[in-house]
């Protein structure tokens, strides 16, 4: 029994300090773990979308959900003013801040505070409604005075409430918005990029409150201390094709709508299919010719661009060969039925259709600087590329438990177990050293090869 805690005192040894000092990140056909890794080719035919020509819109963007992988791009990097698919963010942030059954009273200031002729539900002063109904008023009817409203209660002010939502952008790392108000409306300080925006979407549908409002055709709204009872359409054709029954597509799942003189039409839309959920944006598209609204032409092109030519797997034991080869052979040495050491679940990896999960690329890092604490703990990481491109990732997990292996292990033994962790230390170096090596004679020899085909030109 010593034996086997030992044993695997030694296995998580190589797996929390495989990282050396801090990180290693797996780059060879094989890791210093000795696991074969499956190399990669850039030399692959990716699936064609749409011609970017064809599309009415000035930016547009196709991306997978679970992993944030990007289908189809078209500008989208290109500032443009955002109009109501701002709200998206709004929702999210008082989803995020707020319990559906808190009650907003409405100020002069929120309730004055609109362009005359804007989307709104005629909200008045002193009106009294409670957070989901303000989530219903913002995404169906695009109310832009329920939106200061909330903005008030959450922040204190309206201010607030946009340095929040600032906040929020600069913690998913995006570089090409700015926010200046909670509606919209157009301001020269106000603006975003399709690929912002659709992270800002990707974000927002980890709430499933939030899921739950976008993905809703119709409300019953209650009576207020103002209004008789109400009902409210969502304005986005695709989900609820009240004013345009032939746009209504039958996998999407939630969406936003946007307007103004100075933005065009932008849009929104996530559908799933077969198990992929997607999200498309689509920015500054054209008024309608012949009665066509493009907005939902160029999102409908997208999304079946996606669901014909991209599968999405799920990465489990069987799928992987990081968990199959160094997880799953050692789990006798483990004094219980299952091994702590796993993959994380809910993990996607997405690929053209065609394409085997086994073909994509798998490199592995290691984090030991990690503090391992009792539960699960994440030490490390699985990327998956194919041709060159990111296709997902997953987590690998070490749950630490009251019943750790290495609880009983005298002074003897620790001793031999640091001893065979230091070997396996000196022996990851050496094996990064080679590999540094290797890099730099590549470069060498490339260097070479390029300087003679210039003395034969």
């Amino acid at each position: 029994m010593k034996r086997r805690r030992i044993l695997a005192v030694i296995l998580t040894g190589i797996i929390l300090i495989a990282g050396m000092a801090g990180k290693y990140t797996g780059v060879s056909a094989e890791s210093v773990n000795g696991i074969s890794q499956k190399k990669d080719t850039k030399q692959v035919q990716w699936p064609k979308g749409p011609k970017k020509k064809s599309l009415s819109s000035e930016s547009a963007i196709l991306m997978e959900i679970s992993t944030g992988q990007i289908l189809y791009q078209k500008n989208i990097h290109k500032k443009h003013y955002p109009a109501s698919i701002t709200k998206i963010l709004t929702t999210m942030l008082t989803a995020e801040n707020c319990s559906n059954n808190e009650v907003v009273t409405f100020s002069e200031t929120a309730v004055y505070g609109i362009e005359p002729g804007s989307s709104t539900v005629f909200t008045e002063v002193n009106e009294k409604l409670t957070i989901e109904q303000c989530l219903y008023a913002i995404m169906l009817e695009s109310a832009n005075e329920v939106c200061l409203g909330v903005g008030e209660y959450i922040s204190g002010s309206i201010d607030a409430f946009v340095d929040k939502m600032n906040e929020r952008v600069k913690e998913l790392g995006l570089k090409g918005t700015h926010f200046n108000n909670p509606n919209g409306l157009p301001d020269p300080k106000h603006y975003t990029t399709a690929y912002d925006m659709a992270v800002i979407a990707r974000e927002a549908m980890k709430s499933q409150t939030f899921r739950k409002v976008a993905s809703t055709k119709s409300y019953q709204m209650p009576a207020t201390n103002k209004h008789k009872e109400r009902y409210w359409n969502n304005h986005h054709q695709m989900i609820n094709g009240y004013q345009w029954p032939k746009y209504e597509y039958k996998y999407c799942i939630g969406g936003k709508t946007g307007y103004t003189n100075a933005a065009k039409n932008t849009l929104v839309t996530y559908a799933e299919k077969d198990g992929m959920e997607l999200v498309c944006v689509i920015m500054r598209a054209d008024g309608p010719k012949q009665g066509e609204p493009n907005e939902y032409t160029d999102t409908t092109s997208l999304l079946n661009y996606g669901f014909e030519n991209y599968k999405k797997y799920t990465v489990d034991e069987q799928a992987s060969d990081i968990n199959k080869d160094l997880f799953n052979n050692y789990d006798s040495y483990f004094d219980s039925d299952a091994s702590p050491i796993h993959l994380a679940s809910e993990s996607s990896v997405v690929l053209p259709k065609g394409v085997k999960l086994s073909q994509a690329k798998q490199e592995v890092s290691y984090d030991t600087d990690v503090k391992l604490e009792m539960g699960d703990n994440i030490i490390g990481h699985v990327t998956y590329t194919y041709g060159g491109r990111r296709v997902g990732s997953t987590d690998i997990i070490y749950t630490k438990s009251e019943d750790s292996f290495d609880k009983h292990l005298d002074a003897a033994s620790r001793e031999a177990v640091d001893e065979e962790i230091q070997q396996l230390k000196d022996s990851a170096q050496k094996d990064k050293e080679k590999e540094n090596i290797w890099r730099k004679w590549r470069k060498v020899k490339d260097a070479m090869v390029g300087f003679f085909e210039i003395r034969v030109v």
